[in-house]
């Protein structure tokens, strides 16, 4: 069996790769091969370590993934194209801040087969729920025109970002392989990416509502209040909706998900004390009321929408040595223990 899947590989991806007219190309062909059982790891770690090294080639990369991603009916080629481009993110290159929304559209990927269960329908839709976490990141974290999130950023914009990163969260653990046949190597390799940016993500969330909450008081306005109610409100149920996530991992065999942390509740009284606020507080001025209200409405409609608007955000996470993917780096937030 294994001898006849290697001689359907190279029979698909043969023409490729002699095709391939540098060494850059014939690593992304290998990289995003036709095998559904593994993944050529050496290929993956070449391009990441080129990209380290060279900067600059991230583009001509990303150009060689999406021709062979936007042409491709196979699921294993397209998750392979997925897992590539976010390696770019999580080997922590700035320069893939500059992708922006992804150059190819999987939302539909395979939606034109059988939908009655077919082999590959599980395979499919978990193609679809990465390319919808990957874009979104990927516009989220774009370095066009932005605010950023720092200590001068003002109090909303802070608590904007927060919302829009729980929003990434929330898509992220909508990425589930479902039926027996999709408990392989290549799948749980996907799936340690998605536990590798939960926990790089949902740590710098807790983080960040430990800094901003401080701030949320009563000379604040009502939109801050009630955004920073939101943000908790959710805080606390996505803790849970983690826990299930990562206990389903735990039975999948998913590596990096053998140890469950600990979603701590963030304290009752903090919660009533804005629920207070969002009662109390009144808008300064209806000008600017106007103008917060768009903001936040902005961010509501971007959680409603199954497909990603554009987002003018950077978040820039708490930045660690450069290295190729497949190293979970887990900086343990405030909100979180093991």
């Amino acid at each position: 069996m294994k001898l006849w899947n290697r001689a359907a590989v190279a029979l698909k991806d043969g023409p490729s790769l002699i095709a391939a007219d540098d060494i850059l190309t014939a690593a992304v062909v290998k990289a995003t091969s036709h095998d559904e059982l593994s993944i050529d790891t050496e290929s993956a770690q070449f391009i990441y370590r080129h990209v380290l090294s060279s900067p600059s080639s991230l583009k001509h990369l990303v150009s060689l993934i999406s021709s062979r991603v936007k042409r491709t009916r196979s699921w294993a080629v397209a998750l392979k194209g997925l897992m590539l481009m976010h390696g770019f993110f999580l080997c922590k290159t700035t320069v893939a801040e500059s992708i922006g929304r992804l150059p190819f559209d999987l939302s539909s990927f395979g939606e034109g087969s059988s939908r009655i269960m077919s082999k590959s329908g599980g395979f499919n839709l978990f193609v679809r729920a990465y390319f919808a976490f990957l874009d979104r990141r990927s516009i989220l974290f774009h370095d066009g025109n932005r605010h950023r999130y720092n200590e001068e950023s003002s109090v909303l914009i802070r608590l904007v970002i927060i919302r829009k990163m729980q929003i990434i969260v929330d898509s992220l653990i909508r990425i589930k392989p479902i039926g027996e046949n999709m408990n392989i190597p290549l799948i749980n390799e996907a799936m340690e990416n998605v536990i590798s940016e939960i926990m790089e993500i949902y740590g710098w969330i807790c983080r960040r509502i430990a800094e901003v909450l401080p701030n949320v008081h009563s000379k604040i306005g009502k939109t801050e209040a009630d955004l920073a109610l939101k943000i908790v409100s959710k805080s606390t149920k996505q803790g849970g909706e983690l826990k299930k996530y990562f206990e389903f991992c735990k039975d999948l065999g998913v590596s990096n998900a053998q140890e469950i942390p600990n979603f701590v509740r963030i304290p009752e009284a903090d919660v009533i004390h804005l629920d207070e606020l969002v009662r109390t507080s009144e808008i300064d001025s209806c000008e600017e009321g106007v103008e917060r209200t768009e903001i936040v409405v902005e961010e509501e409609e971007e959680e409603i929408e199954t497909k990603p608007e554009l987002v003018s955000d950077l978040i820039t996470l708490d930045q660690a040595p450069a290295s190729p993917p497949r190293v979970v780096v887990v900086d343990i937030p405030d909100l979180i223990s093991f």
